[in-house]
């Protein structure tokens, strides 16, 4: 059986390669959080309430790409940045003359970081269970190419 030292592991162990490319879906995120948080036209809703849906999903992804791209960053530091990127950006919309903050906003954004959270602890126990049974990355191409 392989070692475990063999297997994917969310560690920040991977060397300087797999760290950076952990920080490319950060990026990308929190470009888009902030690109769609701070112009001055909202963006445009087909449904009421829709935003809130937005907020949800983005700080999550927010929340998920953080604990991704530094696993080794704690949980309350996690939500504490999420949070404060949050705060920042419902103040700026504030100011803003097409845009106005909100607490429901806020909400969103705090279950979103939940959420977010949540689902990387969840699909790291998941991943860290399956590796421990011996199953490298590879052992779903083996079935598929050789028939048994």
């Amino acid at each position: 059986m392989p070692s475990r030292h063999q297997y994917h592991s969310f560690s920040s162990a991977d060397g300087p390669s797999m760290q950076s490319l952990r920080i490319i879906p950060f990026l990308a995120v929190l470009a888009i959080i902030l690109f769609t948080g701070l112009k001055p036209e909202p963006v445009p809703q087909v449904f009421d309430q829709q935003d809130k849906l937005h907020h949800l999903l983005g700080f999550a992804a927010l929340a998920f790409s953080v604990r991704l791209a530094f696993p080794s960053l704690r949980l309350l530091w996690t939500v504490a940045l999420c949070l404060a990127a949050a705060i920042m950006i419902e103040l700026a919309q504030g100011y803003q003359p097409h845009r106005d903050a909100s607490v429901a906003d806020m909400v969103a954004n705090t279950l979103g970081v939940a959420v977010g959270c949540v689902c990387l602890s969840v699909g790291r126990r998941l991943y860290d269970r399956w590796a421990r049974r011996g199953r490298p990355l590879s052992a779903v191409d083996e079935r598929v190419e050789s028939p048994v």
